[in-house]
Order: C-alpha cells, then structure tokens, then sequence
C-alpha cells in the first residue's frame, strides 16, 4: 500500500496519503523516510534534507523556499516554508 505520493523525480518533498506518526518508517519507490513529527494526511513530508533557503521543489517545480532547515523526514508547511509566487490580488 502506497503511503506517500511522490509526484515527481526531483521533488525534494512527497505527499502524505494518511495521517504519518512520529518515527514511522516509510519505505517505497526505492526512499526510506523516517517521519521526525507527526504529519496529517494531505500535507507534505522531506524526502531529504532541505538547507533554509533552498528551494521547496513540487511537480519538478520551484513552489516556494525553506525559511529554515528542514531535516529529512519533517513536515513541510507553512511553518517552514515560503511561497516564492506573490497575490496578485488587490486588497
């Protein structure tokens, strides 16, 4: 049973497809990623080390950056993470 969904080869992030527990080991598509914190389904888990300001790669695309290390394993959200496209929307 697929746990995370990896939506692409240079991703440095997979999508959780249930509720992830801290040290769960997840072990597919030639990864092994031990959870570091508890992560809900839906949200997204490091797949390796992210370094603060590298960027956070979804959809073999650049979607935002790391505002701080992320280690491999960690939940990656809007507590870590910046989005690098700006609202274009007027207040």
């Amino acid at each position: 049973m697929r746990e995370v969904l990896f939506l692409h080869a240079d991703d440095n992030i997979a999508v959780c497809l249930g509720d992830v527990v801290v040290g769960h080991v997840i072990s597919q598509d030639d990864h092994e990623i031990i959870a570091v914190g508890a992560i809900p389904r839906g949200h997204k888990i490091a797949t390796r080390f992210i370094e603060k300001g590298a960027g956070i790669i979804k959809y073999g695309e650049r979607m935002g950056h790391a505002t701080t290390d992320i280690a491999k394993g960690a939940h990656v959200h809007t507590h870590n993470v910046l989005g690098d496209r700006l609202s274009t929307e007027q207040a």
